[in-house]
């Protein structure tokens, strides 16, 4: 099932932070990021510029398991 996370941050080095912190905790239980998004927005308070980072994460919540090909074993070999 595909699920969302989102991140909001006053500064971009604190975004990064977070995502790759949550990429890496998701990995451990074997679930894939899908897709980030990224925005990025400004505002001014009085003389202050204020910016705002924000990322929304989609990543599948089902179990991510690789693809391995059966293994056969020759069991006996027949000759025509």
């Amino acid at each position: 099932m595909l699920k969302i996370k989102v991140f909001d941050c006053e500064d971009e080095k604190d975004l990064e932070k977070e995502i790759n912190q949550f990429v890496e905790e998701i990995s451990k239980q074997d679930k894939e990021v899908k897709d980030i998004k990224f925005s990025t927005s400004t505002t001014m308070y009085e003389e202050e510029q204020i910016y705002c980072f924000s990322a929304l994460l989609m990543y599948d919540d089902k179990i991510y398991q690789e693809y391995k090909p059966m293994k056969f074993e020759l069991i006996e070999k027949i000759d025509k």
